[in-house]
């Protein structure tokens, strides 16, 4: 029954057009007069944000001059897909693309989660500040089907929720984590 064999990438080019909104956000350093001392591109990576975690935790120490990893950061990752009963279209429904037969897409929920990790709470809210603006609380983007250039679909983004945490562990010279 499922023999054939097909991949359009269509989750995969999602998820990749997911993390391109978050590529070009930035966090400035002002020194106590109000100069900018410095403008820093916060990197992103797809993964889940322990394993970001983990490597900070593999040198804990603010003193020491190899660094674990460098925040700001940004992560992102699939928590779930999720069929959408109230989007349901009939299953019959086909698509005619150069004279070839495809059944319309099925209806399905993908929850991602971005995660923000900054070594202090300023770089943390900077990133949220650039980001928070486009979502009301939805942003659409449009993205190229595989199976022709031409076709285009409209998909809908919507930020659900915004927790922080921070984390105080240990002493003074440990380094602190707001994710």
């Amino acid at each position: 029954m499922f023999g054939n064999h097909f991949y359009h990438a269509t989750i995969r080019r999602f998820v990749s057009v997911f993390g391109t909104l978050f590529n070009n956000i930035s966090v400035m350093r002002k020194d106590t007069q109000g100069n900018v001392k410095s403008m820093v591109r916060v990197p992103l990576a797809y993964g889940p944000k322990e394993k970001f975690l983990v490597r900070i935790d593999e040198q804990p120490e603010l003193s020491n001059p190899n660094v674990a990893i460098k925040l700001p950061r940004m992560s992102f990752e699939i928590l779930s897909i999720a069929y959408d009963t109230q989007a349901k279209l009939n299953r019959n429904n086909k698509i005619l693309i150069d004279n070839k037969v495809y059944y319309t897409y099925a209806p399905y929920n993908i929850s991602l989660n971005l995660s923000i990790m900054a070594k202090n709470q300023d770089d943390a809210l900077q990133i949220i500040e650039q980001i928070i603006p486009y979502f009301q609380p939805e942003y659409t983007i449009t993205i190229k089907e595989s199976i022709s250039g031409s076709l285009k679909t409209d998909i809908p983004i919507t930020l659900s929720t915004i927790d922080m945490q921070e984390d105080y562990e240990g002493d003074f010279m440990n380094r602190r984590a707001i994710i």
